[in-house]
């Protein structure tokens, strides 16, 4: 993904492709949360964090995130980023066998791939509406499988499942005595707060949730992410290779994170009411196109526009070099449906989606 769009300068194109909300001000964050954040920052700590991460964010995140997930059962990151890379280096040897249902956020397949796991992909289809293929996913899992690699509120489509789909799946691993990673960070998006899942790692006792202010939040200029599971010798393999990696936290991004995650409906509340709009623009612009097409995603800040006889690697080059707006292609996701990720999270983008779906 960051080899793709590194191809043009840094800020050259429109960015509508990006999966997390429209950035934040901290002014803006203010008035929505009544929080005083220069008084947060002028009294914050500029020492080191602990390792795990700071105890009272990670208590406020056990309280407003999860059910049974305790404060030592997090561990805070740099970003969900790290957060897949310390899981996978804790659980995984080389010949393990992973499967990944695919389209997914490329490093959740290519880590694994990496240490020399044997990763096996599960495909969602168009033509099943991003569902999930249960035949297909049964048939995958093998009494030799490590673990499961999971994306719900789904990136790039925007599909979600069921809570009777997340308890087959959890299920489904502990038939197989294998591991269940779920990449939740777009928990809290949903279109339709009803929709919300319970975090699997609350529901399993080798399930791992990841999480992160950047994306629901819609706040990524603060640094911080979690891993959570009730399994403790999990987390003791994390800390020690987190030891070798980032350390610890910014202690301002910590502190910023604790007094906001109290916050946390209300910033969802704001970053789906501007989805939404931009939603409903995308379903107006697509009505009768020729060209384009898309499920209606159901959660998360993203949708999947697909592609009709046309190939998105030359469909998203030309926006680039005629309009100057950047779109996320297929390949980027490990899917060969041709098509283009999304954002419907920007404010005022009404010109650059209609430019984007122009006949």
């Amino acid at each position: 993904m960051a080899q793709f769009s590194g191809q043009w300068p840094a800020g050259s194109l429109h960015n509508m492709h990006s999966s997390n909300p429209q950035p934040m001000t901290w002014d803006e964050v203010a008035e929505l949360t009544q929080v005083d954040v220069v008084a947060v920052l002028k009294n914050a700590p500029l020492g080191y964090e602990s390792s795990q991460g700071n105890e009272k964010l990670r208590h406020s995140l056990s309280l407003h995130y999860h059910k049974q997930i305790k404060t030592n059962d997090i561990v805070l990151t740099s970003g969900a980023q790290e957060g897949i890379f310390l899981t996978m280096h804790a659980l995984l040897d080389p010949g393990d066998h992973v499967v990944v249902i695919t389209p997914c956020f490329e490093p959740l397949h290519k880590v694994a791939h990496d240490l020399g796991a044997k990763v096996s992909t599960c495909q969602l289809k168009p033509q099943d509406q991003w569902r999930i293929d249960w035949p297909a996913l049964t048939s995958c899992l093998k009494p030799e499988t490590k673990l499961l690699i999971i994306n719900f509120p789904h990136n790039p489509t925007g599909s979600h499942i069921s809570s009777a789909d997340l308890q087959r799946i959890v299920e489904l691993c502990e038939k197989n005595h294998c591991w269940l990673f779920s990449d939740e960070v777009f928990r809290g998006l949903e279109h339709q707060v009803k929709h919300r899942l319970t975090s699997a790692a609350d529901l399993y006792h080798k399930a791992i949730a990841i999480g992160v202010v950047s994306k629901a939040l819609g706040l990524p200029g603060i640094r911080v992410g979690w891993v959570s599971t009730q399994n403790q010798s999990l987390v003791d393999k994390i800390m020690v290779i987190k030891s070798h990696l980032s350390i610890c936290q910014s202690s301002l991004d910590a502190q910023l994170c604790q007094t906001l995650v109290p916050h946390s409906e209300r910033l969802w509340q704001r970053h789906v009411e501007i989805i939404k709009t931009n939603k409903a623009l995308v379903e107006k612009y697509l009505d009768g196109h020729s060209q384009l097409h898309w499920h209606p995603p159901q959660a998360s800040a993203t949708g999947f526009v697909q592609l009709k006889n046309k190939v998105a690697a030359g469909f998203v080059d030309d926006l680039a070099k005629q309009s100057s707006i950047m779109v996320m292609p297929n390949e980027v996701f490990l899917t060969q449906q041709q098509g283009f990720r999304l954002t419907l999270g920007q404010k005022g983008s009404a010109s650059l989606l209609s430019t984007i779906m122009k006949p």
